[in-house]
């Protein structure tokens, strides 16, 4: 963020300006005369200038008056900040110059915070004008000379003055009293203003000699609590060590930087920035702390590179288990075929048969890696999760073995949740292999449900999580627990702290995804030797729950006559498609892409019923295609193949309700059904 520049010579004025800025988020540069000011400004260009008048070297009206002769520099809001120049005609002298707004000191940061706020406000980066001086040079040089002519008649007189109070010193020392309490007044109003924790300590006995009101209500401590403690009883136990060797090393230094561990009163430990700058208050030599919390920062910061690390392994997955998959379709398709065509005791039927499994376990594995890079295509729908929990608990029985006690918790006011069934009952599967591999000698797996509100406080520490009614199921072992460092890494893909053989590492890289696509949340408590706890929040939804619909798998594959147009890239895929579908009776037209089924339909005479096309494919998509086609043929209908789904069909890896789609990879059967439905009318009319 561009800074605010402030200029003055008065080292106090420069500090209190600086504090107030950056307690209301600025980020602040600043310069001690004019000519310094110009330096900086052009090094970095700033949001805002404010300006003294009366400096040395360059005054406050000749940087003014340079500042809206330069090009790079004149666009940028001048706010003029004097306690010298306070009349009428140096006001109009400054405004005739250029200058956007003009304040006196010292005002009160509410009302100075105020002006600088509708500077910003109403500034427009876009507008070509901007103000400049309104003065000829003569009439400026006039100006400028009765300025001065003004301020040593106000000296003459000021000394005068001076003589007078003289002769009258108990009234002078009245009024001097006095001003120094108005001035501790609003150093004591700015200090409380400040929205970060400010400590003020002496630096040779570290006794806390001043808090602002932020510091006590972050800490924890009173104001009386905070006079009797020292700076370091606030910094972590490990920390005072580098603590009291950074301070002995600082020695007279008036400034230091840096991140440090703090401690609450109730033992909460926080991050916090640290910024400490050397002062004298009250006649100690001392150092003014401003202690930022940074903890919810950091945190944030994390979950993005953590989430940016996901996303990139996930693209990379999501392109593997594309390419696998025209190869699975290849593999099971010719195996399922060979195998129709030979009698059941066919030793050479049963090799096949283990060809075809193998396929089915590859496909499984690609299965995980879209789950856990968030590119599957669901069908998500209206489910109670007790129903899905109460349907797979006799499998988890038999997967986790007889050692192993499975309980479950069920609440029977569950509402729905919208979601995957299937991917539901992965993420239950992986979860509970999980806890069985944790309990080698035994133990017990609960699974449990339940309604819980989460509100925007939870959700601020969840990154992409609303707040709102949820429904929270709790998969709990009894087993060996997850230290703190694997925790760290647990959801990553390809971890595994299994021995190697023993597991793909995709598990709960798996399980983080599914929960992660169907809107959810997963969180982990776990410590060693006290089991582990996964919490799993899925959102509510109001909608009423889907009636399952058991589809028959045919022994024979549905025939028809119509033309169908295939066009895919994958020569071996699209050999098997043309088969599959020439033995089902169709007429068949093929195109290795988009552009040739172009081509090819300009000199086909007859039409086309369906069109059977991959979504990815190179110099025109399968989506642009199938445009294209239904414009010439409307009656044409559009089924889409695809390895993977991040492609404009698939909205956020869920396929649209009315467009026809088949994951690959998948077997005649499955292909010839398809096609049947989707010329049949049940799917595919638009696209």
């Amino acid at each position: 963020m561009s800074p605010v520049l402030i200029v003055d010579d008065n080292l106090e004025n420069l500090y209190l300006l600086r504090m107030l800025l950056q307690g209301h988020g600025y980020s602040v540069e600043e310069a001690h005369h004019g000519v310094e000011a110009l330096a900086k400004a052009r090094q970095q260009l700033p949001i805002l200038i404010i300006s003294d008048l009366l400096m040395p070297v360059m005054d406050g009206y000749t940087l003014l008056r340079q500042w809206k002769a330069d090009d790079q520099l004149k666009a940028i809001p001048f706010m003029v900040y004097t306690a010298t120049y306070t009349d009428l005609k140096d006001e109009r002298l400054a405004f005739d110059l250029g200058a956007d707004a003009f304040l006196v000191k010292p005002a009160e940061p509410e009302a100075l915070m105020a002006s600088i706020t509708a500077l910003l406000a109403n500034l427009d980066p876009a507008q070509s004008s901007v103000r400049q001086p309104q003065i000829e040079e003569n009439a400026l040089l006039k100006d400028y000379s009765e300025a001065l002519f003004r301020k040593l008649e106000q000296k003459v007189e000021g000394l005068q003055q001076t003589n007078r109070r003289l002769e009258a010193e108990i009234a002078e020392r009245e009024r001097t009293e006095a001003a120094l309490r108005a001035s501790e007044v609003r150093y004591r109003q700015l200090f409380q203003a400040i929205t970060d924790p400010l400590l003020v300590y002496d630096r040779t006995t570290l006794i806390c000699l001043a808090v602002n009101d932020a510091a006590v209500a972050e800490y924890g401590y009173s104001r009386d609590q905070f006079l009797t403690m020292t700076i370091r009883d606030l910094y972590h136990a490990e920390d005072v060590p580098a603590l009291m060797a950074r301070l002995a090393q600082s020695g007279s230094s008036l400034e230091r930087r840096g991140v440090w561990r703090h401690q609450r009163k109730t033992g909460e430990i926080i991050n916090v920035e640290i910024s400490a700058y050397g002062l004298t208050f009250a006649n100690h030599s001392a150092c003014l702390v401003q202690a930022r919390n940074i903890t919810e920062q950091q945190r944030l910061e994390e979950q993005f590179r953590q989430a940016q690390k996901m996303e990139a392994i996930g693209r990379l997955a999501g392109g593997i288990a594309h390419d696998f998959n025209n190869l699975i379709t290849v593999i099971k398709g010719y195996s399922e075929l060979l195998q129709s065509r030979m009698a059941g005791d066919d030793s050479a039927a049963q090799l096949l048969g283990e060809i075809y499994q193998a396929g089915e376990r590859a496909g499984a594995l690609t299965s995980q890696l879209l789950a856990f890079s968030r590119q599957q295509v669901l069908a998500p729908q209206a489910l109670n999760l007790n129903t899905v929990v109460s349907n797979t608990e006799t499998m988890l029985r038999r997967l986790i073995g007889e050692d192993v006690i499975l309980a479950t918790t069920l609440s029977p006011t569950l509402g729905p949740i919208k979601a995957d069934p299937g991917q539901i009952e992965q993420v239950l599967m992986n979860l509970a292999v999980n806890a069985r591999d944790a309990m080698p000698q035994g133990g017990t797996l609960t699974l449990a449900t339940q309604t819980v509100q989460l509100d925007e406080a939870f959700c601020r520490t969840v990154a992409d999580l609303s707040p709102g009614d949820y429904v929270l199921l709790t998969v709990s072992d009894t087993g060996c627990g997850i230290d703190a460092a694997t925790q760290v890494k647990m959801f990553e893909p390809f971890f595994t702290t299994k021995p190697v053989g023993k597991g793909t590492g995709l598990g709960l890289a798996t399980v983080h995804g599914i929960v992660k696509q169907s809107g959810g949340y997963i969180a982990v408590e776990s410590a060693v030797g006290q089991g582990t706890r996964f919490q799993i929040y899925l959102p509510l939804v109001a909608e009423p729950v889907s009636e399952g619909r058991s589809q028959g798998r045919s022994s024979t594959l549905p025939q028809g006559t119509e033309t169908i147009l295939v066009v895919e890239d994958e020569d071996a895929v699209r050999a098997l498609e043309i088969h599959i579908l020439r033995r089902c009776g169709y007429q068949v037209l093929e195109a290795t892409n988009g552009q040739d089924a172009l081509h090819l339909m300009e000199h086909e005479p007859g039409p086309i019923h369906l069109l059977l096309s991959d979504v990815v494919m190179p110099h025109l998509g399968g989506r642009e295609l199938a445009a294209q086609v239904t414009r010439t043929q409307p009656q044409c209908k559009v089924l889409f193949l695809s390895g993977y789904t991040d492609d404009a069909v698939i909205h956020h890896g869920v396929s649209k309700a009315d467009v026809a789609f088949l994951q690959k990879p998948f077997t005649p059967s499955a292909l010839a059904q398809k096609v049947r439905q989707v010329l049949d009318g049940e799917a595919g009319s638009r696209v």
